[in-house]
């Protein structure tokens, strides 16, 4: 069940960190933005934290989430999951934070050291900064009908 919900959230998940950065000015300033709060919060450690079932942060995971999409959006991220992957909400709620938690452990670990040129460079394709429309527009745009 965990497996098909995260399937299901992980676009969702990529599209929100994605959203994150492109709120800024530019999306140098907003993936930095985005970096150094991701490390305030634990960093790579945090991808360590759900890895190795760790008890001790799931409000990191919430906090990402409250971040990345709010608390409209977030209801319709799950819903939008647990429609795809044809389980309960309330199994994929459950996992919403700790794939946000992983994902955002790992984007600040693959980060790393690097300069600012180079985080753009390498995490962009990660996070599709230059990619199609954001698959959360559409779920916005259903919220708007």
């Amino acid at each position: 069940m965990a497996l098909a919900a995260a399937t299901a959230l992980l676009p969702l998940v990529r599209a929100g960190f994605r959203r994150d950065v492109e709120q800024a000015d530019n999306r140098s300033a907003g993936l930095t933005s985005q970096l150094e709060w991701l490390e305030e919060l634990g960093g790579g450690a945090m991808a360590s934290a759900v890895l190795q079932n760790d008890q001790a942060g799931p409000h990191l995971g919430e906090a990402i989430v409250a971040r990345i999409f709010g608390p409209g959006l977030t209801q319709q991220v799950v819903a939008a999951a647990a429609a795809q992957s044809e389980l309960p909400s309330e199994i994929v709620a459950q996992v919403l934070p700790l794939l946000a938690m992983l994902s955002g452990g790992y984007v600040s670990a693959r980060a790393g050291h690097m300069s600012e040129a180079d985080r753009l460079a390498e995490l962009g394709p990660l996070l599709d900064l230059a990619g199609a429309p954001n698959p959360l527009d559409a779920l916005i745009g259903s919220a708007d009908d």
